[in-house]
């Protein structure tokens, strides 16, 4: 994903209203690169040391900079005459695109700076003195946030000590001591309340794997572990440790097997029933070529995993034909006269962008958008048409935001009128233009 950035504090190619502090940052991280080859391992080790803390008095600062700009907007807003309700919406969203990150990162970003510059004044200066990075800093945010600000400065002060001493998940489990002994009533319907929010995800992992997650109640997620470990080291300790195929397992190997057959009901990890967008050239169906195929939402897999998939006497399999333009390899346009996508229209869509189009955004596609509103004039149509995320299709529909493009490209201006282009991807990005006939 290419994004261009324009707008005010941006420089390179990109437009710039040039300040003296964003010139200060630009000119000290020039520096930065022009420092001389270390003299030996141990100037090597200072310097990272010292980066170190130099990465997190930056970050410490961008949350400073990140509650003024909260400060700021929710006053001009009021101005306005916004509702206090309403004040600051899509301003988690702004931020993770400065930062070129998501919306969701944004919007931690946000509650990070709001409490460490409201409530957690010694935090702040932890991180601000480069005794704490980032993360340690979100972790006492976190661990605090169902806490009044009485308490939670409370906590504050009795982690002063801890600060620099502790990695982030024992810091983390201290500040929920000291949270939940300070008010052990808010704490149970706090716990009580976060049960609403288990759920399942996936997202891609390195070499065509994926990470599935559950977040459920402590005892649940316990209890799944041990039953699957218990079983697995069970099957190590009598030998059965291969697969239908007869190749040999490890006992981590078993656990993740007996998931995958547990959730679905099938006898084995790889009898899988589900519809997966895996799109790929004749070329490589065939076995006369090694571009890539692609996952949709997930990334490339080599030519002969896929190949390796499809031989499966378990695999059933559909082909459809999807057609790209010869040189940009992006898929051809449809267009539709209703106001809802049809299904055929959308699926080539979601294929298209993959994944929220959002620049940054990365979250599954949920929702495709008209870029220009129906209600404005609208249509249903390929160019007109999006891939995003709920909280992204959300949030372009707040004070000050817009969308434009086509199926080429997507243009987000915010509020404080800076742009982020993103340029629609090639389908197959691993392959040959003008590969050469089998």
């Amino acid at each position: 994903m290419a994004v261009v950035m324009e707008g005010p504090g941006y420089g390179g190619n990109m437009t710039t209203i040039p300040t003296s502090q964003v010139e200060y940052v630009t000119e000290a991280c020039d520096n930065i690169e022009a420092w001389d080859p270390a003299v030996d391992e141990a100037e090597c080790i200072d310097r990272i040391r010292a980066l170190a803390i130099g990465k997190s008095r930056f970050e410490a600062a961008m949350a400073r900079e990140t509650a003024d700009l909260a400060r700021r907007r929710a006053q001009a807003e009021a101005d306005q005459g916004v509702v206090e309700a309403d004040r600051g919406k899509g301003l988690g969203a702004e931020i993770g695109l400065a930062r070129k990150e998501s919306p969701s990162r944004g919007a931690r970003h946000l509650n990070l700076a709001r409490a460490l510059t409201t409530d957690l004044p010694h935090t702040f200066d932890a991180l601000r003195e480069g005794r704490l990075s980032e993360e340690h800093a979100q972790a006492v945010v976190q661990e605090t946030s169902w806490l009044s600000s009485e308490d939670r400065r409370e906590v504050d002060v009795m982690l002063v000590d801890r600060f620099g001493t502790l990695g982030p998940r024992k810091l983390r489990a201290e500040a929920r001591a000291h949270a939940q002994r300070l008010d052990a009533a808010g704490a149970v319907e706090h716990i009580n309340r976060a049960v609403g929010s288990r759920r399942v995800g996936v997202r891609p992992a390195p070499n065509g794997m994926a990470y599935l997650t559950a977040t459920l109640p402590t005892q649940q997620a316990v209890g799944v572990y041990s039953s699957l470990h218990r079983d697995a080291s069970t099957m190590v300790g009598t030998g059965e440790t291969e697969d239908r195929d007869g190749q040999p397992r490890t006992r981590d190997q078993i656990m993740a097997d007996l998931l995958v057959e547990r959730a679905t009901g099938q006898q084995t990890a790889k009898a899988v029933p589900a519809e997966v967008q895996l799109v790929m050239t004749p070329e490589t169906l065939c076995g006369w070529d090694d571009t890539p195929a692609w996952l949709s939402g997930h990334g490339p897999i080599p030519a002969p995993v896929v190949r390796q998939w499809l031989a499966d006497e378990t695999m059933v399999a559909f082909l459809r034909r999807v057609f790209t333009e010869p040189k940009t390899g992006q898929l051809v346009s449809l267009e539709s006269t209703a106001r809802a996508f049809p299904l055929g229209l959308r699926r080539k869509i979601l294929l298209r962008d993959d994944i929220c189009r959002t620049p940054y955004c990365e979250a599954p596609i949920k929702e495709v958008d008209h870029i220009h509103p129906v209600r404005q004039g609208g249509t249903t149509r390929w160019d007109n048409a999006s891939g995003l995320c709920v909280a992204c299709n959300q949030t372009k529909e707040n004070r000050g935001w817009e969308h434009r493009g086509n199926g080429q490209f997507l243009r987000v201006t915010t509020p404080t009128g800076h742009h982020y282009t993103v340029a629609t991807p090639e389908l197959l990005p691993g392959r040959d233009i003008d590969p050469e006939p089998p």
